[in-house]
């Protein structure tokens, strides 16, 4: 994840890993979705946190290898 990009989206921050510790839900607020990251389970401290983009298409794969790790 490219965080040097000052911004106030903190999802920018969380790296991908087809195993991640997070799980991505839709919540909607007054009928507009966000995108929450919620533990599958306790995190311990100083523990990556990371989820799994879920971008499988040949062309991602193709530019960014990493995504089939």
């Amino acid at each position: 994840v490219d965080a040097t990009a000052e911004s106030d989206k903190l999802g920018r921050l969380v790296n991908h890993s087809r195993n991640g510790n997070l799980i991505a839900r839709v919540v909607e607020v007054d009928t507009i979705p966000h995108l929450v990251l919620t533990a599958k389970e306790d995190i311990p401290i100083g523990v990556e946190v990371t989820y799994d983009y879920g971008d499988r298409s040949r062309e991602s794969i193709r530019n960014h290898p990493w995504l089939a790790l």
